[in-house]
């Protein structure tokens, strides 16, 4: 991923401006930026001189810098931004985002710097283990608004340097008083601005690039495990499936954050980019509404930002209808195919299930739509009205059953026993042995015993196998399931292995939320999570969790940028496990409730739900699961870290038992969770 424009400090000075210019816009076009060129060429049209002219005074005055490297707009794919400018002075890496026209410097420009510089760190090969020091340069400004740092960054500190705010007149003498210490690795151009960049991007960057019209390949992290083949086996057979007229059902499993979502959202590009879909009748389905809203209203965002700098009029409201289509709610699908077109096949012939584990039984189905079938059994007879081919693909995630009446891959190896056998000779089924034998990526569940009739196909390029949400520790979902599971020693052996990924507890609600806002540097967004049964937080001030039902609310929520009220940022309004499974933070409070207690005396959870003015012991096994399950969710949303907050109680209120509250943070910090001391 070269820069737009790579040269010596001392080959920029000496270089004409319009020529620079012509490189630049001809590398704008080559990377599909092409409307952009009228706005970055008056923008550059007055940065570039006033860089030639710092460079050469900081030539004059530390004739070192000459052999300094430049890099001018570099391309951050995961972020679908470019840095301004990148100077490698030495074995410093200097960040520089270049505000032309500002007179002053606002906190959205320092995080946005500041995000620049954290993901050089964590996914640019050439700058792991460097120093990198952001600088928000306002080139209009009279100011400096902090004092150059780079002193007190010793050869042992590879983290990102506070962002330095610089103003018309201290570049250079910011520049000039760099020390790049020559027992460090001097670095080379050529080699940083072609080192492998390996981005880890949310659910929600993913999505917003691919409808873009971007690679999936240029976001997506190259050491994904299997994630790739896996998306380029479903797109092969997808093709297979059509070629040979049949119908294929497709499982995907994979444990919490092993990418999923991503695989689908990369199926549904390359089978439209390579026309293996040649129709293009390929739609993604979930029955995730928190998720489907929020990829909605940020893809009409995304959407509505980009054709308004191609000058289109067209409302955002009107972009949102235009969004509908491209990713579906799955009651609406089958609203659709049930009552609307009861009989016709669907216009889709493909259809990708995001989180299938949550289909519904044969109550819930007669609850929803009248019919006595489970939702597997009605979307394979639907499907199954093509007269040619159809192909449905499941995206399974183990142990992620939280709700009554979801059946988990189970359900849809009933469907297919279900069916009349000349149905079931006409289908395919390919999917992982965990699938077949109930391994961790089914959530334990085995989709049972396959009919005869139907072609069954082990294929175990069908499972994702890392977690790519945490990236910073792939061991984070083994530590949750054996925390779940009661393993103390287990889980506390694991922690040795999570590297940087910390995991830290606390008694104080104002500790961890400063924990938060201290780790959420830059444009890294955090928030609190809650179980829906934890309703005794309320006595601490958290009386209201972020509902399923509340659409306009969950999308200001995950989308809102820091400062607004209304954004997860806030720590004012948690996320429960409706509202957050499929979806995801940087940094996470856990807010632990009365619901999940440790027991010392059965050295095991118990489990209960508030009923009245007391809480009521949980003793059905399939409902303890669920409630497990929750939590799961809950510990397994956080990308780089996470706080769990477990409340004191009060010896006055019953319902919330210091005894049980304190034996509960006792056995965490024995799994391995680092006490946080209070403010």
């Amino acid at each position: 991923m070269p820069a737009y424009a790579r040269l010596t400090l001392d080959e920029f000075v000496r270089s004409d401006v319009t020529a620079l210019l012509g490189a630049l816009h001809s590398a704008y076009a080559n990377d599909g930026f092409a409307s952009q060129y009228t706005r970055q060429t008056i923008a550059w049209k007055e940065i570039l001189p006033k860089l030639q002219s710092v460079f050469a005074e900081l030539g004059q005055v530390f004739d070192q810098s000459k052999e300094w490297s430049v890099l001018l707009e570099y391309p951050l794919y995961r972020l679908r931004r470019r840095i301004d400018v990148v100077v490698l002075a030495g074995s410093l890496i200097v960040v520089i985002e270049c505000k032309s026209e500002a007179t002053r410097f606002t906190s959205a420009d320092v995080r946005q710097v500041e995000e620049y510089a954290l993901d050089l760190r964590d996914f640019h090969a050439g700058s792991n283990a460097r120093r990198i020091l952001p600088v928000l340069w306002s080139t209009e400004s009279m100011s400096t608004r902090s004092t150059p740092s780079c002193r007190g960054l010793g050869p042992s500190d590879t983290t990102v340097a506070p962002v330095q705010q610089i103003g018309a007149e201290g570049l250079r003498d910011f520049l000039a008083a760099l020390i790049s210490d020559t027992s460090e690795q001097q670095l080379v151009a050529e080699s940083w601005d072609r080192a492998v960049y390996r981005p880890v991007p949310t659910v929600i960057e993913a999505a917003t690039a691919i409808f873009a019209g971007h690679d999936v390949r240029s976001i997506a992290n190259a050491d994904a495990d299997n994630l790739r083949t896996a998306a380029a086996r479903l797109v092969s057979l997808i093709v297979e499936a059509r070629e040979s007229r049949r119908r294929y059902l497709l499982v995907l499993t994979g444990v919490p954050g092993s990418g999923k979502t991503l695989a689908g959202l990369h199926v549904l590009h390359s089978a439209l980019a390579c026309c293996a879909e040649q129709a293009g009748d390929i739609v993604y389905l979930s029955g995730n509404t928190p998720l489907v809203t929020v990829l909605r209203e940020s893809l009409a965002r995304d959407e509505g930002r980009r054709r308004k700098d191609n000058g289109d009029k067209r409302s955002l409201d009107e972009v949102r209808r235009n969004v509908r289509t491209r990713i579906q709610h799955i009651s609406d699908f089958l609203r659709e195919s049930l009552q609307a077109s009861p009989d016709a096949p669907p216009h889709e012939h493909v259809i990708i299930f995001d989180e299938a584990q949550r289909a519904w039984d044969e109550k819930q189905g007669k609850e929803k739509f009248g019919r006595v079938a489970s939702e597997p059994a009605l979307l394979l007879d639907i499907m199954s009205r093509h007269s040619d081919w159809c192909v449905c693909i499941c995206l399974v995630g183990g142990g992620q059953e939280i709700n009554a009446g979801e059946e988990g891959v189970a359900g849809w190896g009933e469907a297919l026993r279900r069916m009349p056998s000349s149905e079931q000779s006409r289908w395919s089924l390919y999917a992982s042995s965990d699938v077949v034998n109930g391994g961790v990526s089914a959530g334990s569940f085995s989709i049972g015993e396959v009919p005869e009739e139907v072609a069954a196909f082990i294929d175990d390029d069908l499972q994702l196998r890392v977690p790519q949400r945490s990236y910073r520790s792939p061991l984070l979902s083994d530590w949750v399931n054996l925390v779940i599971e009661g393993r103390c020693a287990d889980a506390a052996a694991v922690t040795d292995s999570l590297e940087a990924y910390p995991i830290v507890l606390t008694r104080s609600l104002n500790s961890a939320k400063e924990w938060l806002r201290q780790m959420g540097r830059g444009e890294r967004r955090f928030g609190m999570l809650a179980s829906s049964g934890a309703r005794r937080l309320r006595a601490d001030g958290l009386g209201h969790l972020l509902d399923a039902s509340a659409g306009a609310e969950i999308a200001h929520w995950y989308l809102n940028p820091n400062g607004d009220i209304r954004s997860s940022f806030a720590l004012e309004v948690p996320a429960n496990e409706y509202t957050c499974q499929g979806l995801e933070l940087d940094f996470a409070c856990v807010c632990w409730g009365g619901d999940l207690l440790w027991s010392k005396v059965t050295n095991s959870w118990a489990s209960a739900r508030l009923s009245g003015a007391k809480w009521q012991t949980i003793r059905a096994a399939t409902a303890r699961q669920y409630l497990a399950n929750s939590y799961r969710v809950l510990l397994t949303r956080a990308r780089e870290g996470m706080v769990i907050w477990v409340p004191l109680g009060d010896i006055n209120d019953s319902t919330r038992a210091p005894k049980e509250l304190d034996a509960t943070a006792e056995y965490l910090m024995a799994c391995g969770a680092v006490a946080l001391p209070a403010n």
